[in-house]
C-alpha cells in the first residue's frame, strides 16, 4: 500500500528543509511544490500575481500527476490551501493509500521576521508576488493556512523555533507510520 507524507502548514517554518531531512533520512522521494513552481516560473514568467497563481496551480498538478504514478512513499511539501486538500482527500482515497499529515505552526511575529528575511535573500521571483511586509497581512495569511483540514494521521509540529529538526519522538511517528500498514 502506498504511503504519503505531507508537510504543511504556516509560512516560513522550516518545512521544505525538514521534508529533505526527512527524504534523506528513510530515502524518500520528496516532492516540494516550490520547487516546480520555480521551474514553471523559468520556463513561463509570471508577469503579475495572476500569471503566479496559475504557476501555482500548475504545481499542483504536477504534484497529484506524481501521486497517481507513483508506487512508493513520498513527502509532498507545501503551504497547502482548502481546494488542494480536498483533492489531496480524494485521490488518497481513491488509490488507498495512507497519510502522515505533518502540520507546521508557529509564533506569527517570529515567523513573520523569518519570512521578511528570506525575502531580502536570493529568492526565487515567484515567492515574492505577495506584500506580506505587514504582520497583520502575514498573520491573515497564516489564518486562512491553519484553517485547512489535513488528512489521515496528524502530527502538529511547533515551528517556532527549529528544535523540532531533532526532535525524536517526531522521528519515530514517522518510523512508526512508514512501517505500519492497515489491515
Amino acid at each position: 500500500m502506498p504511503k504519503l507524507i505531507l508537510i504543511g502548514g504556516d509560512l516560513a517554518g522550516g518545512k521544505s528543509r525538514y521534508a529533505n531531512i526527512l527524504g534523506d533520512k528513510y530515502n524518500l522521494l520528496v516532492i516540494n511544490k516550490d520547487n516546480l513552481k520555480e521551474i514553471a516560473g523559468d520556463n513561463f514568467f509570471a508577469k503579475n500575481r495572476e500569471e503566479n497563481k496559475k504557476l501555482s496551480v500548475l504545481s499542483f498538478d504536477i504534484m497529484k500527476y506524481i501521486i497517481y504514478k507513483n508506487k512508493d512513499t513520498l513527502v509532498l511539501e507545501s503551504n497547502f490551501k482548502d481546494y488542494e486538500m480536498e483533492e489531496l482527500k480524494k485521490i488518497t482515497k481513491e488509490l488507498n493509500y495512507e497519510v502522515l499529515s505533518l502540520v507546521f505552526k508557529g509564533d506569527d511575529k517570529v515567523l513573520h521576521e523569518r519570512f521578511l528575511k528570506r525575502l531580502n535573500e536570493n529568492r526565487h521571483y515567484v515567492h515574492k508576488s505577495e506584500d506580506f511586509t505587514d504582520i497583520k497581512d502575514f498573520s491573515k495569511m497564516l489564518e486562512g493556512l491553519r484553517k485547512v483540514e489535513y488528512i489521515g494521521k496528524k502530527i502538529f509540529v511547533d515551528c517556532t523555533n527549529f528544535k523540532y529538526q531533532e526532535d525524536k519522538s517526531i522521528f519515530l511517528e514517522v518510523e512508526d507510520f512508514l512501517k505500519m500498514s492497515l489491515k
